[in-house]
């Protein structure tokens, strides 16, 4: 059994605007880099014996100071980062909307079939994010590991370790900095926590 925390990264520039940013490399918001200080408090009397994120920036410096907290180093993997939004990113919903009609609430209600254009599919997420969570499990068996990526790509990452039908992947809240955990044994895997954001009550 492995104990996986999955930690969503912090507010960015663009979560603040309503921008969709996908693989796009934006920075933290100031607001951002206070939420990730506190899940340091977090998991001060939780042990955790690996840190593993995203190589995008966002998800880099949600994990580095918790990271610094353990004394452990930073494990990057670029099939952790987000979906690949392609013309969609750098628009807010209401952009998209406009020029595309109905396709952001088509995505919702159809995750496993959508392909956006100029990007990628949430089934190509999937099983990105597999292949990335498989070699976590084998190699951190009998441990707790803390993994610092994106909405999306935990939306995905749930779907497959519980069994669930993609098109559930917009059925989860994902708040920035949020923390959610899932036992994982292999064939029978348990969600134990969703989108905890209780340290974040005084941000």
């Amino acid at each position: 059994m492995i104990t996986i925390y999955l930690i969503r990264h912090g507010e960015t520039v663009w979560n603040h605007s309503g921008k969709y940013q996908g693989v796009t490399d934006v920075p933290l918001s100031e607001r951002g880099h206070r939420q990730a200080a506190c899940l340091v408090d977090y998991f001060t009397d939780i042990p955790l014996a690996a840190v593993y994120a995203s190589n995008l920036q966002r998800a880099r410096d949600t994990a580095e100071p918790l990271a610094a907290s353990k004394n452990l180093p930073i494990h990057f993997r670029s099939d952790l980062r987000e979906i690949h939004f392609g013309r969609w990113e750098g628009l807010t919903y209401e952009e998209i909307t406009a020029r595309w009609p109905g396709s952001i609430e088509y995505m919702y209600s159809n995750a496993s079939s959508v392909r956006i254009e100029g990007g990628e599919s949430f089934g190509d997420l999937q099983l990105r994010a597999e292949r990335v969570m498989a070699e976590i499990a084998e190699k951190e068996e009998g441990k707790s590991v803390a993994v610092v990526c994106h909405g999306g790509t935990i939306r995905c990452i749930i779907c497959s370790l519980l069994g669930l039908e993609l098109d559930s992947a917009w059925n989860f809240r994902q708040a920035n900095a949020n923390v959610s955990c899932i036992e994982y044994y292999g064939e029978r895997n348990l969600l134990s926590l969703l989108n905890d954001t209780h340290h974040l009550k005084n941000i």
